[in-house]
Parts: structure tokens; C-alpha cells; sequence
């Protein structure tokens, strides 16, 4: 199976870019259809992580897109299916760029409507309390829960979650 990292820019959106770029950092794209890492099976997979066409419909193992049609599915998938519930979070509109690219990664990886949802305390307490947003330890330890421990992916996703939290406590530039 052949990985593509694509250094073209991404089409214009209101995405955060940092988080677009996390993304596409630790998906990879591929342009044929293969299963889940972690299952072996469902949901077949295609381009930077979709499991879903744009009509919602499934993919199937065989089917192939172009990079383009890769780029543009993320983009559409972001903005439709994961930006608007995570607008949702009371404290979104104070997050810097990166913080919420980190949160778009996040939730990118682990379904956009974790907020306050079960198994998701720790992450939604940090993004109630701004006053732990710049605690270098917290930040770092909370994202670092969210690795499925023991489990054929727990590697990739500690240096997701690694990477998250720096992004985290990444300053912006002027």
C-alpha cells in the first residue's frame, strides 16, 4: 500500500490550518481504499482518513481517488461533518488558532462531538478552565490520556497526542 504526503497548499477554507496540517501529518493520504488500522476491517478508509463519501455513503475496499479528490474531501468532510459541532465548545471562540487546530485534530481522530461526552472528562474539563491552558504538564498529560494504551495504534497515537499538545502551547506569531 502506497502512502503519498502531499506538500501542496490546502484549498482556502476558514479551517485552521495548523490543525488541517496535524491532520495530514499523522493520516497520511492514501488514494486506494483500505480497512482500519485498528479493526483490520470497517470502516474502509480512503485518502487522509475518510471514511465516509460526501453523499455519506460508505467506501469500499478497490476504490480509488486522485490527490486532488483527496485534498478536497478533507476540506469538505472538515467543514461540514467536525468544524461546526466543535464551534459548539463554550470556550472555542477564546482559543488561539493553534489551540483550535489542535482541537480540530483531536476531534479529527476521535469523533467531533467529544465534548462533555463519556470517556472525555479530562479533555473537556482542560477546555472549561483556560486558566490551565498554558500549564506546559496539564495540557501535555491530559492529551496523553487519549491513546487507546495497549492497543496496535497506541504508538501512533502518543505522538498525535504529543504533537496536539504542543501545538497546544504553541504561541502565535504576531
Amino acid at each position: 500500500m502506497s502512502v503519498f504526503h502531499c506538500d501542496r497548499p490546502t484549498p482556502m477554507t476558514n479551517l485552521p490550518t495548523p490543525g488541517v496540517d496535524l491532520i495530514k501529518e499523522f493520516e497520511g493520504c492514501y488514494l486506494h481504499a483500505y480497512p482500519d488500522p485498528r479493526t483490520g476491517g470497517k470502516p474502509i478508509t480512503i485518502g487522509w482518513g475518510a471514511t465516509k463519501k460526501l453523499d455519506g455513503s460508505n467506501w469500499q475496499l478497490g476504490e480509488t481517488i486522485t490527490q486532488a479528490e483527496a485534498d478536497s474531501l478533507l476540506i469538505a468532510q472538515l467543514e461540514k461533518d467536525y468544524l461546526p459541532p466543535l464551534q459548539k465548545i463554550p470556550s472555542w471562540n477564546d482559543l488561539t488558532t493553534n489551540q483550535k487546530g489542535t482541537i480540530l485534530s483531536f476531534g479529527y481522530n476521535l469523533g467531533s462531538n467529544f465534548y462533555l461526552a463519556s470517556g472525555f472528562t479530562s479533555i473537556s474539563r482542560l477546555l472549561k478552565n483556560s486558566d490551565q491552558w498554558s500549564d506546559v504538564k496539564e495540557v501535555t498529560r491530559v492529551f496523553s490520556l487519549y491513546c487507546n494504551p495497549g492497543s496496535n495504534v497506541e504508538a501512533g497515537l502518543r505522538r498525535r497526542r504529543i504533537a496536539e499538545a504542543k501545538l497546544w502551547l504553541t504561541q502565535q506569531q504576531g
